[in-house]
């Protein structure tokens, strides 16, 4: 596991308040069929793809025309120089993970570039779309508009981008711009005398909270950099950038709910707005909790969560169902349609995650697993050149993936969140560990005095049998935490081939024993195909069923699924395209699946019958689009007796 990258600074950003501590990428070893392939595409393919459709687009000559103080235009959208550090963070974690010379020289050329533009200035600042376009206008100020010109946003891009660089190769030269232009806005930026700026788009409070872990832990880097490194100038920004918010006096421009501005956030309880403004603002919420330990701050970040989870999310785990402004509908208005954008669903991922780190409480867990494996990987294709900026639930031949966009603001979050894979599988406590997601992988970490390794072997989500190796350092007693999923209703447990107690806590199954080298655990999940139904309040889906398997949903193609007519195939484009979205499940179908290894990598494959007898194939929802092109429908007709009772805390349930 050891490479260049990987001898650098292994320590993952850890806050004071964690109740349970996260593992760094390198330290995760990914061997797993289903999961590497897809991040093998993502290494060799999709991080080249974007940094090279980026330079086409221009996104670099921006740089290049700061750096030369000559003017010049700006290409693309003025978030564009968030887009192109959002994708050097991830490509870091994935050179720490796996290096690869080749894309670190190409990131070292960009952040010299980068360098160089902020060197053009006299004060750290730096975006490039208001200094080419709208000189004079920093901030949105003199005439400005600050929700468009993006500049908090993108510093806190630079910032993040920074941290995780470093923190994979050991080197400080994004670190020190980030901190350059850090320092500025600590500068300018908090109560009077200082201007009342805070981000129209949320990211830059958890990145600025990153910087300042890193700061708190290694203040020696101020004389590396030779510039000012103050931890407890990055905190106070954070956290008068999350109080701030709904304060406009002498703000030059706000955006009211759309940008999660129309109240201060401690009084907000519902999700509104812009959704990717909205769960990245909830993610930096949560770790100024896991900073401070203001335990305001994750109570109204577990209510807002609530209120995603419950009342505004599709199944796929998908959020922002109103195409207007990209936000949140009303509660429990959930369309087929949705617009459910991708970055939207990494945003929930991020935030789902730290609210696990705050509490370890399995839910969190269980709707990053249904974001993983649906969200996020249907927004990009199989063979790692397209993506998906909209993932609605229904198609009728007109959503594609594209190859890219005038926003491509969604692959850099898949290039984010993926990498970060390997450190979601496994998590420890002062007492033990936990086994989050069952990908086939290997890890070891310290409980307490003790090393523990884990090795996990599965064929997860294609089949429920999981297998873990123990190997403490020393014969030890400590829990091993199996995370039961909530759509899981039968599963076993054995230790050694022997039955074993344990007790349900948090959504874990707790195995507290003492532990020698060479323990086998195994976890059997039930994958039985099943129908959801949704909570009675969300009337677009009355009568309606989805399948779902494991954690994975599943739809129909219309290149699957032909109409025959008295007995004659219909071969007509409207006949073909049309013929699945009305089909109707019979009330107690019958699913046979079959893995079909020539699949793509190879998936389940599920088949039934409709009510008329006809014969349905569903696949699976992530790998959509990725044959042909065609209709899609994954709410299908269904009859079921609706239950209006027992829905606290569920929005989406086992019929």
């Amino acid at each position: 596991m050891t490479t260049k990258a990987t001898q650098m600074n292994k320590k993952p950003t850890t806050y004071k308040y964690q109740s349970v501590y996260n593992i760094p990428v390198q330290s995760v070893r990914i061997q797993d069929t289903f999961w590497e392939p897809k991040l093998k595409v993502l290494r060799e393919v999709s991080a080249y793809d974007v940094l090279n459709k980026f330079e086409n687009d221009g996104a670099l000559r921006n740089f290049e025309f700061v750096a030369e103080e000559e003017g010049g235009f700006h290409s693309g959208e003025p978030w564009f120089d968030g887009l192109i550090y959002e994708t050097i963070r991830g490509i870091s974690d994935i050179l720490a993970a796996n290096y690869d010379e080749q894309l670190d020289q190409r990131v070292d050329d960009i952040i010299a570039l980068i360098a160089r533009a902020q060197a053009a200035g006299d004060d750290g600042y730096l975006n490039t779309y208001t200094q080419l376009d709208r000189p004079g206008q920093r901030w949105g100020e003199n005439g400005g508009f600050l929700r468009w010109q993006h500049d908090v946003y993108n510093a806190g891009c630079l910032v993040e981008a920074a941290v995780h660089h470093y923190k994979a190769t050991g080197k400080t030269s994004l670190l020190q711009v980030a901190a350059q232009f850090a320092n500025h806005m600590s500068g300018i930026m908090g109560p009077p005398p200082k201007r009342n700026i805070v981000p129209a788009h949320s990211l830059p409070e958890e990145a600025m909270l990153k910087l300042y872990q890193l700061a708190l832990d290694e203040p020696e880097l101020a004389a590396v950099m030779n510039i000012p490194f103050e931890a407890s100038d990055y905190l106070e920004l954070a956290t008068f950038w999350i109080h701030n918010r709904g304060n406009h006096e002498g703000r030059y421009s706000h955006a009211g709910e759309y940008a999660q501005d129309h109240k201060p956030v401690l009084e907000q309880e519902e999700a509104v707005g812009h959704a990717v403004r909205a769960t990245l603002l909830y993610t930096g919420l949560t770790a100024l909790y896991l900073t401070t330990g203001e335990e305001r701050y994750l109570e109204t970040a577990k209510k807002l969560w609530d209120n995603i989870s419950y009342q505004k999310s599709h199944i796929t785990g998908g959020v922002g169902a109103v195409h207007h402004d990209e936000k949140f509908g009303a509660n429990y208005e959930l369309p087929d349609n949705g617009y459910l954008e991708t970055c939207a669903g990494a945003g929930m991922g991020f935030f789902s995650w730290d609210l696990f780190l705050a509490t370890g409480e399995s839910r969190y867990i269980d709707k990053l697993e249904t974001i993983l494996y649906n969200i996020v990987l249907a927004g990009r294709s199989m063979d790692g050149h397209k993506y998906f900026y909209e993932n609605p639930l229904v198609s009728r031949g007109g959503h594609n993936r594209w190859e890219w966009h005038g926003c491509p603001c969604c692959p850099p979050m898949i290039i984010k969140i993926l990498p970060e894979l390997a450190s979601y599988i496994y998590a420890y406590d002062k007492q033990g560990a936990y086994v989050n997601l069952y990908i086939g992988s290997e890890s070891e970490f310290m409980i307490g005095d003790v090393s523990v390794a884990l090795k996990q072997e599965t064929n997860y989500p294609w089949a429920g049998a999981v297998g873990i190796t123990v190997r403490p350092g020393r014969e030890s007693a400590f829990p091993i935490r199996l995370r039961i999923p909530e759509w899981c209703e039968a599963y076993t447990i054995l230790v050694n081939d022997q039955a074993v107690s344990f007790e349900i806590e948090n959504g874990y199954a707790v195995l507290n024993q003492v532990w020698t080298a060479g323990d086998q655990i195994q976890l059997d999940l039930d994958l039985s195909v099943h129908l959801v139904e949704v909570h009675p309040n969300v009337t677009t889906h009355a009568d309606k069923a989805a399948i779902r398997r494991g954690p994975v949903l599943y739809c129909l193609e219309s290149m699957d699924n032909e109409r025959f007519v008295n007995g004659t195939l219909q071969y007509t484009r409207e006949a073909l395209n049309e013929n699945h979205m009305d089909r109707k499940l019979p009330q107690n179908p019958e699913f046979e699946t079959e893995f079909d290894a020539g699949f793509f990598d190879g998936a389940v494959i599920i088949r039934t019958t409709d009510e008329a007898g006809q014969p349905i194939t569903a696949v699976p929802y992530p790998y959509w689009n990725n044959r042909s092109r065609g209709t899609m429908v994954l709410w299908l007709q269904h009859n079921h007796p609706v239950r209006q009772e027992g829905w606290e805390n569920q929005l989406y349930r086992r019929i």
